[in-house]
Order: C-alpha cells, then structure tokens, then sequence
C-alpha cells in the first residue's frame, strides 16, 4: 500500500468513526482536558495500524486502552519544558492586553468547571468546542435535553454572575 492510499485510507476510517470515539473518550475520561490528547493517542495507533483492516470496534478497543495507559503514566511525564527561543517576538497587530484577559477568563471558566460535577464539564466541551446541540449532548450523556440546558445554563450564570456581567445577553 503506498503512502498516499495509507493517507486516504486514514482519512475515510478517520471520518467514520471519530464522532463515535469522541463520544467514548468524553464519556470515559475524569477530565475534559485530557480528551484531546486521548484522541490523538488513538488516531496515531490507528494509522500506525492502517494497513490492517480496521471496524469501529478495532478503533474503540484502543480507545479504552488508550485511556487506560494516559491516566496510567499521566503524572510520570516530565515537566514540559518552556521554548524561550521566540518568546518575546509578538506580530505589532496583536492586542496582548485583551489576549491576556481572554485567556485568563478562559482559565477561570475552566478551573471553575474543575469544581463542578464532572458532567457540567463533559457539557460544555461537548457544546463550546465540539459544538454539538444540546439535543445531541442530551443523547450521548444519556440525560434529557432540559438537565443538559439546566446544567449548562445555570452554569453560564453562576460564571457570568462572578467575572460581573449580569447582562445576559454577554456570554463568556
């Protein structure tokens, strides 16, 4: 098999099962933090085995070893190490002040979802970064679209009532 039909066949497998996978991962892991890294374990394993015929239950079973192992050696990794070479080189049309606010609200959000019932936190990945519905949240976390909505926007306020807006309209 060359490298372009490993590639393409990667892709087609990719697209077939990554909605699943994610679904697996979100629902099995202790911390939405950890999702992306998880998926990308597992996508790496499967193109490493591309050459083999691969099902969804193929790509699920390393799913669960995947987990497994990254909880397993979680806290054994080295401390990251910074790469100081380009730090201070900032394009002129980049706003550092409002990126550091940004950041350091996205910060609180999270740290103030670390704090919540672990299914807040698998709520607002699966809406804010995999934008799903509330309707599809509602089905892969097995809970009713009025529980994902009343987690999700008591939330929003408990969060907005703290960084002070109290307009409604102001999302974080």
């Amino acid at each position: 098999m060359s490298t372009q039909e490993a590639l393409e066949k990667f892709q087609n497998v990719y697209d077939a099962t990554y909605d699943d996978v994610l679904k697996y991962v979100v629902c099995n892991v202790s911390s939405i933090q950890d999702v992306a890294d998880i998926i990308q374990e597992i996508y790496l394993a499967v193109y490493k085995k591309i050459k083999k015929d691969i099902t969804k239950e193929y790509i699920l079973g390393i799913a669960k070893h995947k987990i497994k192992d990254y909880y397993r050696f979680r806290y054994k990794r080295k401390e990251h190490i910074w790469d100081t070479e380009n730090l201070f080189e900032v394009p002129d049309d980049i706003n550092l002040l409002e990126l550091t606010i940004q950041k350091d609200q996205i910060d609180f959000v999270w740290n103030y979802l670390k704090n919540k019932k672990c299914i807040i936190g698998k709520i607002f990945f699966l809406y804010y970064y995999e934008n799903y519905s509330l309707k599809e949240i509602a089905n892969i976390l097995n809970l009713s679209e009025s529980n994902v909505k009343h987690y999700l926007y008591r939330t929003l306020k408990e969060i907005n009532l703290f960084l002070g807006r109290e307009d409604k309209n102001e999302e974080v």
